[in-house]
């Protein structure tokens, strides 16, 4: 569900086979190349490229599968340190591919069950949206997500009438259901517009969880809840009749 108030472009990547790689490097692109204002979604591989060379991760002393090593990667904001928020002896023992994005933002454990949706919005086009964080995480909530899980909740109770779905909301800086996260956002902000991408926890292995260190700064709400008690997966909250592509 898109604002009609404003025009934006729409490219679907489902079901095309991009990398995590490739598709950072085509929302850089889009950003700092591109003068329109663009709305993205998509599922995408961990490792398995479609257009750029095929590069597994080598990590010396690595004793892992090449199936296990593209199982899932990790993403770190620009200004992230690996030795503050990573278990870093799981990551190079499984030999677990850790990149750096364009923008900031925490740290995230991303697979082909985690749905990406990005907003790059030029300054000509969100005239009353102000270049700064808050006020994109405020656009985005009230004008795409709210509604569209207000509508999700309402497709949900037509298949568990009388279910306990939570609602969503923005708290902080995080998108939530209930109590619990559901997904990893950034932002980049350039001269003449801004990036704001989302990664939603479809699904996910709860293994992977212990790639990540509990972050020294975090949410108040969060308090000091465990990766697994902090965080929602989708595929719990709805029925097993809707899949990601009701998204």
């Amino acid at each position: 569900m898109l604002s009609s108030k404003i025009k934006l472009h729409w490219l679907d990547f489902s079901g095309l086979g991009l990398s995590v790689l490739e598709r950072l490097c085509l929302e850089e692109i889009l950003l700092r190349y591109d003068n329109r204002s663009w709305a993205l979604m998509g599922t995408h591989e961990p490792l398995s490229h479609r257009f750029l060379s095929n590069v597994s991760p080598q990590v010396s002393g690595s004793s892992c599968s090449k199936k296990t090593e593209q199982s899932c990667i990790i993403v770190m904001g620009l200004g992230g340190k690996p030795k503050n928020l990573l278990n870093l002896d799981a990551v190079k023992a499984d030999g677990i591919m850790v990149l750096k994005r364009f923008t900031g933002g925490g740290t995230v454990v991303l697979d082909h069950n985690s749905l990406w949706t990005t907003f790059i919005g030029q300054k000509q086009d969100f005239s009353k949206v102000e270049p700064f964080p808050r006020p994109i995480m405020s656009w985005s909530a009230n004008e795409i997500f709210k509604p569209t899980f207000n509508e999700l909740k309402n497709q949900a109770l037509l298949h568990i009438p009388g279910g306990d779905i939570p609602d969503f909301n923005l708290l902080e800086d995080d998108y939530i259901l209930g109590e619990r996260k559901m997904g990893g956002n950034a932002q980049a902000i350039v001269k003449d517009g801004w990036l704001h991408h989302t990664s939603f926890l479809w699904d996910y292995n709860s293994e992977n969880m212990k790639y990540l260190s509990l972050p020294s700064k975090r949410p108040d709400y969060r308090s000091d809840r465990s990766h697994d008690d902090f965080l929602v997966k989708l595929s719990d909250i709805y029925p097993s009749e809707m899949r990601p592509k009701d998204f």
